[in-house]
C-alpha cells in the first residue's frame, strides 16, 4: 500500500502548478521520455514492467476545469535489491545531471521536479525491497 500511497501523494502536489498548456498525447510523450531517459542511465539495466493502476488519467483535486494528471509507473525489475541504494544513487545524479529539482530523499527512494515543466519523478521502495519509477504530468486539459 505505501508504494501507491507515495505515488497519490506525488499526483495531487502535481494539480497545484500552473504549467504551459500541453494535450493528453504530449503529456504522455512527454512521462515516457522521462522514464526511459531515466532507466537508460542505470546500471544494471533494469526491465520495465508496467504498474497498470497508472494508466488512466487521474483528476486533479479543487479544479473546476475538470483537468487531469497523466502518470505512468513501472517497476525496475532485474535489479538486485543489494544494488536499490546504487541505482538510487545514479537516479539522483541523473536527474540532477538533467537541471531536475530533488524534492525529497530517504533511503532508496526519491522525488523530483523537472524545472522546466514541472512534472513530477518519484523512485519508490516497496515492500520485498522493489523499486519502481513513476511520472506525473502538472494538471492538463484533457482535450
Amino acid at each position: 500500500m505505501r508504494p501507491i500511497l507515495v505515488l497519490f501523494a506525488l499526483l495531487l502536489t502535481g494539480c497545484t502548478m500552473t504549467q504551459p498548456a500541453i494535450n493528453r498525447a504530449q503529456a504522455l510523450t512527454r512521462v515516457e521520455e522521462l522514464i526511459h531517459d531515466t532507466t537508460r542511465a542505470l546500471t544494471p539495466r533494469p526491465r520495465l514492467e508496467a504498474l497498470p493502476s497508472f494508466n488512466a488519467p487521474t483528476g486533479c483535486l479543487d479544479d473546476d476545469e475538470h483537468r487531469v494528471v497523466i502518470s505512468r509507473a513501472y517497476w525496475l525489475r532485474d535489479v538486485p535489491a543489494t544494488e536499490n541504494m546504487a541505482v538510487s544513487r545514479q537516479i539522483r545524479a541523473h536527474w540532477e545531471s538533467r537541471g531536475h529539482r530533488i524534492t525529497a530523499s530517504g533511503g532508496p527512494g526519491l522525488n523530483a521536479e523537472t524545472r522546466t515543466d514541472g512534472f513530477l519523478l518519484a523512485l519508490v521502495w516497496s515492500e520485498g525491497d522493489a523499486l519502481y519509477l513513476g511520472v506525473s504530468s502538472p494538471c492538463i486539459t484533457p482535450s
